[in-house]
């Protein structure tokens, strides 16, 4: 089924496959469901812009439902580092609705995707209510501890380990107390190693799988 053939229901499987979304109840599952906008993005197209504003369209709370998506940055040689993928059922941007400020970092289609968006000013009412409120502060709460391993990886894990931990991490998505795993990875050799910060060369060498 292409990007542009999803049916509301389908939509709605494919979000509840989410443990965060699952947890949220059905009130506020149809609140987002029945409010959600979907977008169309062409392969290596701009979802959001960093440091710009978003593409002249509302800057909502979104969920990828067909496609890959990848969170990167430059340096001012044109240099990208790949700090994140984005995959189908995940939910993003909620910092951005919060603090206000423009988006840290460039999100951009890998291939052809479909993103759903929740306009500003519904998440601003949902965020109104505490219970609402309390499940975006567990999803903030998740992803930063994420975070703190992953800079904690970099500074004491070995390369090999290091890849391990980050392929279980696109393996469980949002949050790895779950049990859903994703079993198949649809992930190149060059955006892995752009991830964990090495050449594809050592990247492979950590790959292989050596019999005793």
């Amino acid at each position: 089924m292409g990007p542009n053939k999803l049916s509301p229901s389908s939509i709605s499987v494919l979000t509840k496959r989410n443990p965060w979304f699952a947890k949220l109840g059905v009130k506020y599952q149809l609140q987002l469901l029945n409010n959600l906008q979907p977008i169309e993005f062409a392969d290596q197209q701009l979802v959001v812009s960093m440091g710009r504003p978003h593409l002249k369209r509302d800057a909502g709370f979104m969920v990828l439902l067909h496609g890959s998506l990848k969170t990167s940055s430059s340096n001012s040689l044109g240099r990208e580092a790949i700090l994140s993928l984005v995959q189908p059922s995940q939910w993003f941007g909620e910092l951005g609705l919060l603090d206000g400020q423009h988006p840290l970092r460039d999100v951009s289609s890998i291939g052809e995707s479909l993103v759903g968006s929740v306009p500003s000013q519904v998440f601003a009412q949902l965020m109104q209510e505490p219970e609402f409120a309390r499940h975006v502060t567990d999803l903030l709460c998740s992803r930063n501890r994420m975070l703190m391993g992953l800079v904690e990886d970099f500074s004491l894990r070995s390369a090999r380990a290091r890849c391990a931990r980050r392929l279980l991490l696109l393996a469980y998505g949002d949050d790895m107390r779950h049990s859903r795993v994703n079993t198949i990875l649809k992930v190149s050799h060059e955006n892995l190693a752009s991830m964990l910060g090495m050449t594809r060369q050592t990247l492979s060498n950590q790959l292989l799988v050596r019999a005793d």
